[in-house]
């Protein structure tokens, strides 16, 4: 139910999320643009650069730094783990495979989250769901099959990243009582501190193009981040996460006009399972909301 000072604006809701999986595509293209330049490890931290210090100039010129105190550090720290860690999967994957090939496999969270929503919140899913669930992943199975273009460290990278995607969605829905402001700034934060011991390693001095394309990728995923939030914040979550596959078209454009590519038949039958199978767990589980919610208000009128 809104509040008298918030309500849902859903087209504002759906432009801001529109934008935010434009700006994650976007992102994945001057990443792509880097390989064999310098290494994902290297990369993840350059993308958190940007969005940190635009956090701490906000929180700074507001007067709202005691924002940046977590109260759930234990559940932060392992947000902040596997985030990063999926970010350079994210990365990896992107720079082994086509991005509109990575992207369809990334599709594969959405039908992990409700499998780890049963066995770790051990929340219900009925036997429908898990029917679109299996036929789901047999779109992602399609969708995987190894290639000249989908080798198997790539298609391994990015599955692993999917994983990750859906392990987020638990964390968070585990810590509803934290401020998303306090969450983001964590990730940015961390995101440049874990990986920093690596850099002796890995680092590399940018030239000034790939400093230009390592500034482009933390700006990019900075607004997609303030994006997808803003979006979260104007329409429901069930609104909001089925514009995720607009990823893919801004993909395939990019792949088609960069790279000269477009994903075979399997990709695109493969997506289009996966998108169907989510779609239906969706309005699964919005019916059993609506007579979980019909039941608390006959009790309650009882």
């Amino acid at each position: 139910m809104n509040t008298p000072d918030h309500k849902d604006h859903i087209a504002k809701g759906i432009a801001y999320a529109c934008t935010a999986f434009f700006c994650f595509t976007l992102m994945q293209v001057f990443n792509k643009l880097l390989t064999g330049t310098h290494h994902v490890i290297e990369i993840s931290i350059w993308r958190n650069i940007p969005p940190l210090l635009i956090c701490l100039a906000y929180a700074v010129a507001t007067k709202q730094t005691h924002r940046l105190k977590t109260s759930m550090p234990g559940r932060m720290f392992l947000r902040v783990l596997i985030g990063i860690t999926g970010l350079i999967l994210t990365f990896g994957a992107t720079q082994y495979l086509p991005i509109a090939n990575a992207t369809t496999l990334f599709f594969a969270s959405t039908l992990i989250v409700p499998v780890l929503a049963h066995f770790i919140l051990r929340e219900h899913v009925g036997w429908h769901r898990w029917i679109a669930i299996a036929i789901g992943l047999s779109g992602v199975i399609l969708a995987a099959r190894p290639t000249a273009e989908l080798t198997l460290i790539g298609v391994t990278l990015a599955l692993s990243a999917a994983i990750t995607h859906a392990m987020i969605i638990i964390i968070l829905r585990a810590m509803k009582g934290e401020d998303p402001f306090t969450i983001i700034f964590y990730f940015f934060l961390g995101g440049i501190i874990l990986p920093a011991p690596f850099l002796p390693w890995v680092g590399h001095w940018p030239t000034w193009e790939s400093f230009g394309w390592l500034i482009a990728i933390g700006i990019a995923g900075g607004i997609g981040q303030l994006c997808i939030t803003r979006a979260m914040h104007f329409a429901p979550a069930s609104v909001i996460n089925p514009f995720t596959y607009s990823g893919l078209i801004w993909a395939i454009i990019f792949d088609m006009i960069i790279w000269q590519t477009l994903p075979t038949w399997p990709v695109f039958v493969g997506a289009g399972i996966i998108m169907l199978s989510y779609l239906y767990i969706l309005h699964r589980e919005k019916n059993a909301q609506k007579k979980l919610q019909a039941a608390k208000t006959a009790k309650i009128c009882t």
